[in-house]
């Protein structure tokens, strides 16, 4: 059960990154506490001697989770001088991408590598879910992808891959069973728009069990 007094650790996941970063900035100043930004904990990008395309993204991969599982450790210590910690990702979701990214043949030792380190990593006591549709997905990597390189077409973006991660997603939120799960409309919800923040902030008040979906409560919102 989601009560308010009981929460220490949340977790934001979604398929825009920023947008979870930003929620995540959002409810930390709402709530006083300490977020956890993957963006502060960025692995250096090391130039691996390989001309295998699937070996990189392997060891791409791993680089990433390793970070990560680095990171997540620290709440541990945090949990002493924070009330409260927000992630902007939840690590167990790292499966989701393996799953749709790896070759098969690398999928028996990063389950090896993953079990090991979900064992030292903290169960949120709450998992907010920024869901979107795979064409709000399609539309905001366009914009993201045209502010940052120049004369990049939308076309170039994989669809068929975003709509599996779409799916993806959806079915492991709806079946995670760790923690309470807020799914909420990202297809209206903006995390810069001081409403919506606002009432979410309300609504991870009231204690709830299993998954709740939530919209937001006005209809005009900042992209």
């Amino acid at each position: 059960m989601a009560d308010n007094s009981k929460i220490k650790i949340i977790a934001v996941e979604g398929l825009i990154k920023s947008d979870n970063t930003r929620l995540t900035k959002a409810l930390a100043k709402l709530m006083s506490a300490r977020p956890i930004l993957e963006e502060t904990h960025q692995a250096p990008l090391i130039s691996f001697p390989s001309s295998d395309p699937q070996d990189f993204t392997f060891k791409k991969h791993l680089l990433r989770l390793i970070d990560r599982h680095r990171a997540q450790k620290q709440l541990w210590q945090t949990e002493i001088f924070h009330d409260i910690v927000i992630s902007d990702y939840l690590f167990y979701a790292d499966r989701i991408y393996a799953r749709l990214s790896l070759p098969p043949e690398d999928m028996p030792l990063y389950e090896l590598i993953i079990d090991f380190m979900e064992k030292e990593v903290a169960i949120p006591d709450l998992v907010i879910y920024l869901q979107r549709q795979p064409a709000s997905v399609m539309e905001k990597l366009s914009v993201y992808y045209h502010a940052r390189k120049p004369g990049f077409h939308a076309d170039l973006l994989n669809e068929n891959y975003v709509t599996s991660l779409c799916n993806e997603f959806n079915e492991f939120f709806l079946c995670y069973r760790w923690s309470p799960v807020l799914i909420v409309n990202a297809n209206r919800f903006s995390p810069d728009n001081e409403q919506h923040a606002l009432d979410l902030y309300h609504k991870i008040q009231k204690p709830f069990t299993g998954v709740l979906f939530y919209n937001p409560p006005v209809p005009e919102f900042i992209k």
